[in-house]
């Protein structure tokens, strides 16, 4: 590739000596990024509807711009047939390479087409607007990646540096100044660290915000364990036991703080397999048990994965892989989930494991569920299912058919999904798993509300959120209350209808860590619930639901928050909703979509 091209930050070509070669307007470089960025190729007349249809030639114009981008790239090649091609091996695009993970670090940085504003081409500006916002969170995301492979090398100095681009690109952003403070800390520099805090607690102030407990204790040097006088290995073992045994109890906090003194008796061992072993626990404990503690769980796990890798335990390297891969699908990370489920598929490899196969099926499932690809989701989820039920894992046949009930759902399959998840309730109730029933007996309260049984939808939905306040669980709480919600709406209670919404957003946000795509379907909720009591409120939380689903990687919450804002009279969103409608797989969205009336029909 003799030319190279960059979008990010100001946009610029270069050829093999490095010598710019400029296209002549904003236009041109407007059109390389949308060909470029494309889901999927573009015809000619797309592309001049979308940006020259105020030109008296539309068409011609586009040629025009293509001509003009085949001589700045030096390639005579590329940008032809209809639709556009691209000619993938011509150039060298940056944008192309923080997609697959390949940009370095130091390069990551700046704006999609920074400076570039083309004016009268309204659905291209709603386009650019996603795309920015995409590619800023990919951004954030391969930095964060790059942070945790160091901090995991033991490269505590190189990590602080580009962990703080990151934390300086987004000052809200509670997770990119987490893994900052821990950075800074690694790295001795904990009076830095000290100051960074407080000028976080004073941005989040501003904006009305409170600092997590997991942000405060990032800022915290550990104090040393006094030593026993016994080996390290054997305290670790102990610790590790005493740990493990707190948490399977329910007494999570103990069995954190024990889990993090056996990791530092491990460490000074300097015996891989048990410090492996030990930070493996403690990283899926962060993860799972509490809430808010994502940040910590992630740098510990990969510092697992370094020592699994260089012992060479593929079934360890898998294990931990799909751990980091839960972390991220929560997070709305879904291009590096995706990348660690690949890499943890090879590492399971031939290995006759159906336990940790079927957690890695669960986990590829609930990845391509929240980005809208439900018959996809559902086959995984189901083969996941079968091959944990055919092991006698019964609690992992309930989270993958929990799980599974929710892409029926949404897929237009109610009776799969009450079914699914009446198997899956079926099951916790029998195995006593109280902290993941919630989940299905919300999506059961949720199918039998659309089936009009309203009775057994409430009592249902009263039960999950009674067991989830129990648990403390702000994402349960969040679904039921959301199920409850929508059930006073379809009895005419607008007041109660919008008093549970509100509440129910309130209570899923509340935590750092949440599981986004859980708020982005609570949003959507409140979304509807606007349209029909108040209006007026309809443009401004399509918007929100847009921006956060933008920032996650949701494209079903993306289209449903378009369709809004068309309905709303903003009809340059209804071309975009419409197509990105068409990539999920939600038959009341493509009806939604395919109804509007804006734009380019």
């Amino acid at each position: 590739m003799s030319v190279r091209v960059w979008l990010l930050g100001r946009p610029r070509i270069a050829d093999a000596g490095g010598q710019p070669r400029l296209p002549r307007g904003q236009k041109s470089w407007a059109l390389l990024a949308r060909v470029a960025l494309a889901e999927r190729p573009l015809a000619r007349a797309e592309l001049a509807a979308e940006l020259f249809c105020d030109a008296d030639d539309p068409l011609g114009a586009l040629r025009w711009c293509l001509a003009d981008l085949r001589r700045s790239c030096d390639n005579p090649g590329m940008l032809r047939g209809d639709p556009v091609s691209m000619a993938d091996d011509s150039v060298w695009l940056d944008v192309w390479a923080l997609r697959d993970g390949s940009l370095p670090a130091a390069e990551i940085s700046g704006m999609l087409l920074d400076g570039v504003e083309p004016r009268n081409c309204p659905s291209f500006s709603i386009w650019l607007m996603m795309a920015r916002a995409r590619l800023q969170a990919r951004s954030l995301e391969e930095l964060r990646q790059a942070v945790l492979r160091m901090l995991a090398a033991g490269d505590a100095e190189a990590a602080v540096t580009v962990a703080g681009r990151a934390a300086v690109s987004d000052p809200l952003d509670e997770g990119a100044q987490e893994l900052f403070l821990r950075a800074l800390v690694a790295s001795g520099h904990a009076a830095r660290a000290t100051v960074h805090l407080a000028l976080c607690e004073a941005t989040f102030a501003r904006e009305g915000l409170v600092p997590s407990p997991a942000l405060r204790a990032a800022a915290v040097v550990p104090a040393a364990a006094p030593r026993t006088g016994l080996r390290a290995s054997v305290v670790a073992k102990s610790l590790l036991r005493a740990g493990t045994a707190a948490l399977d109890a329910g007494s999570a906090d103990a069995g954190i703080e024990t889990l993090r003194r056996a990791a530092e008796e491990a460490e000074r061992a300097s015996d891989a397999a048990l410090q492996a072993e030990v930070l493996q626990t403690l990283g899926t404990a962060l993860v799972h048990s509490v809430r808010g503690f994502d940040g910590e769980g992630a740098v510990v796990l990969h510092r697992a994965l370094e020592i699994a890798r260089t012992a060479g335990h593929s079934q360890v390297i898998a294990e931990l892989l799909r751990e980091l891969a839960f972390v991220d699908v929560q997070a709305g990370r879904h291009a590096l989930a995706t990348r660690a489920l690949e890499e943890a598929t090879a590492s399971a490899g031939s290995a006759d494991n159906a336990v940790l196969t079927a957690g890695i099926l669960a986990m590829r499932g609930m990845n391509e569920a929240d980005q809208g690809r439900h018959d996809v989701a559902a086959s995984l989820l189901a083969e996941s299912a079968r091959l944990a039920a055919a092991d006698g894992r019964p609690r992992q046949e309930a989270w993958s058919t929990g799980v599974m009930a929710r892409s029926f759902l949404l897929a237009g399959q109610p009776d799969s999904a009450l079914a699914a998840a009446d198997l899956s309730i079926g099951i916790c109730e029998r195995e006593r798993w109280n902290a993941f029933l919630p989940w299905p007996q919300a999506l059961r309260a949720h199918c039998l509300a659309a089936a009009g049984a309203c009775d057994q939808a409430r009592e249902e939905a009263e039960q999950a959120f009674a067991l989830a306040c129990q648990l403390g669980d702000p994402c349960w709480e969040g679904i039921a209350g959301r199920a409850l919600a929508l059930l006073a709406l379809q009895a005419g209670d607008g007041a109660a209808a919008t008093e549970w919404i509100t509440d129910a957003r309130r209570r899923c946000d509340r935590v750092s860590d949440r599981y986004v795509w859980v708020s982005g379907f609570v949003g959507l909720a409140q979304l509807e619930i606007a349209a029909s009591q108040r209006p007026d409120l309809v443009l401004p939380l399509a918007r929100r639901l847009y921006a956060d689903a933008v920032r996650t990687d949701l494209p079903e919450f993306i289209a449903w928050a378009l369709v809004h804002q068309a309905e709303a009279g903003d009809e340059a969103s209804a071309p975009l909703a419409r197509t990105l409608a068409r990539q999920v797989t939600n038959p009341a969205l493509h009806a939604r979509a395919a109804s509007l009336t804006g734009g380019r029909p």
